[in-house]
């Protein structure tokens, strides 16, 4: 979020526009009433809630302490998941607080899914062209451009041209299964070298990988629609092709199913099932239905074989990367991150289901391969400034990943902790430091 806000606010400020790029955590109050224009960038956490750095504006938004703004002219970017229930629900709050207050869009709020980009350039598109309408350059009115910055957040922090959008391919140096033998799990160690990318983190950031789907799967599906999978199917608005067993297993989400993928199936398919299950009212038989289902049991509930390629893969979206916490201190291992991960892999509804990117790693990932990874920045999750602050580390998580790489740069600048002691569970993030 953080570095979608900035490249907003570079791309005004190349048209003229006076901006103040500002996290909601640090907004005053009282700064509310002085804002003329206000474009506002904020995700959706959970089951619909705001981001931590937006709690306290959203409440005091939605408190009776909340000023008149009939002067205000707006707009909301809402950054949300469709494989949640309550799809940028934080987004949709704010537009619609600041209309009760008297503000006016400068364009319609947009809502993104984790696919965001095309969606994300549409709206900032609109809306500079209706600040340049408004010929708010040429009289002089500076234009304050105030956004969240979201726990998780993308961040210029280097000099390096890899990111979200544009992947470094990394390469694999080791891999290893850290369980003993005869354990029930299997959790990988797994080291990767970012020599040559200029990609730069610290202890508590996210290593996000662009994973691939299982092949098992993907030839399920083929299979089950009737295709050979060298049918030629365009993947994005650039009129990209490629072949569509190569789409399904590269490009394609095929392990989760959202309402909005149903409710396309069902325009697709015309299917009376299908068409009843996502309409209003039955929400409980939708959620039942998703959970624990993907694109092959689609197929077989609700015959969709007989549609083209371009038919179906129309009505998917593109497949999210993975994000898994950092197990390493830079300190300690210039150019390489490593990671720690544990293979899900379960069976639901009569067939074994995989973990997309724990599987690949475990099962397919072998030393010398190239993985398309970026860095995922978390400001709100660091060691204290002051090396003598006593840390808590709870483990409600997935992994004790981040806590290897604390103790691993605490260990390398010389600050070792006085006591310290594990949790027995796990952990994916640390719940508080003590200050």
């Amino acid at each position: 979020m953080k570095g979608l806000a900035q490249q907003l606010s570079r791309r005004l400020e190349g048209e003229g526009f006076q901006v103040t790029t500002i996290s909601m955590g640090d907004l005053k109050p009282n700064q509310l009433k002085k804002i003329e224009k206000l474009l506002l960038l904020v995700s959706t956490h959970g089951e619909g809630d705001p981001p931590d750095a937006a709690i306290s504006f959203y409440e005091f938004l939605h408190s009776k302490r909340a000023p008149k703004l009939e002067s205000l002219e707006f707009s909301v970017l809402a950054l949300g998941d469709t494989s949640y229930e309550f799809f940028c629900q934080t987004g949709k709050d704010f537009d619609k607080r600041l209309e009760e207050l008297g503000g006016k869009r400068i364009v319609d709020r947009a809502d993104c899914d984790v696919d965001f980009d095309e969606t994300a350039t549409e709206w900032t598109n609109q809306v500079l062209a209706a600040l340049n309408v408004g010929h708010a350059v040429a009289s002089g009115i500076p234009v304050q451009a105030n956004m969240s910055q979201v726990t998780g957040s993308q961040a210029d922090r280097s000099s390096s041209t890899y990111s979200r959008t544009n992947p470094f391919m990394a390469e694999i140096l080791e891999n290893l299964n850290l369980n003993g033998r005869g354990s029930e799990r299997e959790t990988r160690h797994i080291e990767i070298s970012l020599e040559g990318s200029d990609l730069q983190y610290q202890p508590g950031d996210c290593l996000a990988i662009y994973p691939e789907n299982h092949p098992q799967l993907v030839q399920d599906i083929l299979d089950a629609m009737g295709w050979s999978g060298d049918e030629q199917v365009t993947v994005n608005k650039n009129g990209e092709q490629k072949q569509v067993r190569d789409a399904l297993l590269s490009h394609y989400e095929l392990t989760v199913l959202t309402k909005p993928l149903l409710t396309q199936a069902a325009a697709l398919t015309g299917h009376a099932q299908l068409q009843e299950l996502v309409q209003a009212g039955h929400e409980a038989e939708l959620r039942s239905y998703l959970n624990g289902r993907d694109l092959l049991d689609l197929i077989h509930d609700f015959s969709l074989k007989g549609h083209t390629a371009q038919e179906l893969t129309s009505i998917l979206r593109k497949i999210p990367p993975r994000q898994y916490s950092i197990s390493s201190s830079p300190a300690a291992y210039p150019e390489e991150v490593h990671i720690t991960v544990r293979t899900v892999n379960y069976e639901s509804y009569g067939r074994e289901r995989y973990g997309v990117c724990s599987t690949q790693l475990a099962k397919r990932a072998e030393v010398g391969d190239h993985l398309p990874v970026y860095i995922q920045q978390n400001d709100q999750f660091r060691l204290p400034d002051n090396p003598d602050t006593p840390i808590i580390m709870i483990g409600p998580g997935t992994g004790v990943a981040p806590f290897r790489a604390f103790l691993g740069e605490r260990e390398e600048t010389g600050q070792p902790a006085k006591h310290g002691s594990s949790m027995g569970t796990s952990i994916s993030r640390p719940i508080s430091s003590i200050k």
